[in-house]
């Protein structure tokens, strides 16, 4: 097998079982409102034909019909679940719950190719297999992304696409480049602001207009989308929802926001994805490898530095009520992949990098067993989003609600912030006794299948 055939086969197998592991700590609902407004845009092409969603999940469209506000990407996704819900609910009904179920699974999905989408970008830049695969893993499960690969949110989709986008410019796939930026931009449009970086680095690398002109097609094809997207909703091609005064734009000084993007206890990307420390040693080694190194360091860092002040400029910074600094995310993912060629030759980096992805990992799973929305419960309006420290917390009360909850009819509808947010705990809330026994069987089948999947990895990455 050659190699970077090899290369793929490790790739696809890190997705899966990646996948299968978030799979096992999914939620199966969707809680979020950017979440329920996208899920709305499915459910309406699947059921009527249109775009229009709820009032309540959109803004006012220019046929006096709500629309969401979001990019279409993830919504053409759902799509898929969403249908085939349709014949599940025939046998088990509650069709909203089987749709926002089979949507909800998408993310997992999701965060297991970025996983491997970052493993191809760490052998692009030259790093072991077993240095790539660390990085990749632990960016997606040692970070504050790890809840993420649970929440319907559009962030861990647009960073698959920019890393992917990356390793194909590097690689010298323009057009192939150029595709993965323009699903970035149906994704979220304001991706579009990473084209001129991308140009850049083409023409850096030498590739000069050509290279360049190899990734228009794909890119045309994203404006056409999303002006016709526009059109539909709002009968202007350049109008895309964020109205205010509800979102009033890029109001926050770059200041404001680029201290609470890295000081505060809420949305420091530093405490929510400790291993982001060593990214400067590590863009200082790469750089120090020749030209072609520096373009591919400086492509990462004005990327990150893009998204960082997007981010920081955005009059809700914080990103609303979320865990960690949610805006950053596609930046935080691009960037640690810088990670995996520094380490690659040295197993004392490797040790240093692993332990501060368990850290990563240890800080954000209490928001994978306990809702994010839990602190909003009697939360300090002052606050930027929940606390680490207050999650952990949380967690014997939401246990508690949980066991109690199973026989109590009254519960079913209850407050999901009050509960465990794992599927099991909701499967066990939902149907009592028969839910505890779909649980269990669901969970040790997802259970075995990610340690088949995943055991060959130990003797696959040994190699090159």
């Amino acid at each position: 097998m050659s190699e970077a055939r090899g290369d793929r086969s490790v790739a696809i197998r890190l997705a899966v079982a990646v996948s299968l592991f978030l799979l096992l700590l999914g939620q199966a609902q969707i809680t979020v409102v950017d979440g329920s407004s996208m899920l709305a845009v499915a459910q309406s092409i699947v059921h009527h034909g249109t775009l229009a969603v709820p009032d309540q999940l959109g803004v006012l469209g220019h046929d006096g019909r709500s629309y969401s506000k979001y990019g279409i990407l993830l919504s053409l996704l759902s799509v898929v679940p969403v249908a085939i819900a349709q014949p599940i609910a025939l046998v088990t009904g509650h069709l909203d719950k089987v749709e926002a179920a089979l949507a909800a699974s998408l993310m997992p999905l999701i965060a297991g190719a970025l996983a491997g989408a970052l493993f191809l970008l760490g052998r692009r830049l030259g790093a072991p297999r077993a240095a790539a695969a660390l990085v990749a893993t632990g960016t997606v499960l040692g970070t504050y992304l790890l809840p993420y690969g649970r929440d319907f949110f559009t962030e861990p989709l647009v960073a698959l696409w920019l890393v992917v986008m990356v390793e194909r410019a590097v690689a010298g796939r323009e057009a192939q480049a150029g595709a993965a930026l323009a699903l970035a931009v149906l994704a979220r449009p304001q991706s579009a602001a990473f084209a001129p970086l991308l140009f850049l680095f083409l023409v850096a690398r030498g590739g000069g207009l050509g290279g360049v002109a190899r990734t228009l097609p794909p890119l045309a094809v994203a404006a056409i989308v999303t002006v016709a997207h526009n059109v539909v909703r709002f009968a202007d091609p350049l109008e895309f929802g964020y109205r205010e005064p509800l979102d009033p734009g890029f109001t926050t000084p770059l200041l404001e926001g680029a201290a609470g993007l890295l000081l505060s206890p809420e949305k420091s990307v530093v405490l929510f994805a400790p291993a982001i420390v060593l990214v400067v040693p590590a863009a200082v080694a790469l750089w120090r490898r020749g030209n072609e190194a520096r373009a591919t360091v400086g492509f990462v860092l004005a990327l990150f530095v893009a998204v960082f002040v997007l981010a920081a400029t955005w009059w809700s910074w914080m990103g609303g009520w979320s865990w960690g600094p949610r805006l950053v995310i596609p930046g935080v993912a691009v960037l640690l992949a810088l990670l995996a060629p520094w380490i690659g030759s040295s197993a004392a980096r490797l040790r240093i990098v692993a332990a501060l992805f368990a850290a990563g990992f240890v800080i954000s799973f209490s928001a994978v067993l306990a809702p994010a929305g839990a602190q909003m419960i009697g939360h300090d309006p002052d606050r930027d989003g929940p606390r680490i420290v207050r999650q952990y917390a949380l967690l014997p009360d939401l246990t508690s609600n949980s066991i109690n909850a199973v026989g109590d009819p009254a519960a079913r509808e209850g407050d999901y912030r009050r509960y465990l947010a794992v599927w099991q705990a909701g499967a066990v809330r939902q149907f009592g006794v028969a839910g505890a026994l779909a649980a269990l069987i669901g969970s040790l089948v997802l259970l075995w299948a990610a340690i088949v999947v995943a055991r060959p990895l130990r003797r696959e990455l040994k190699g090159a």
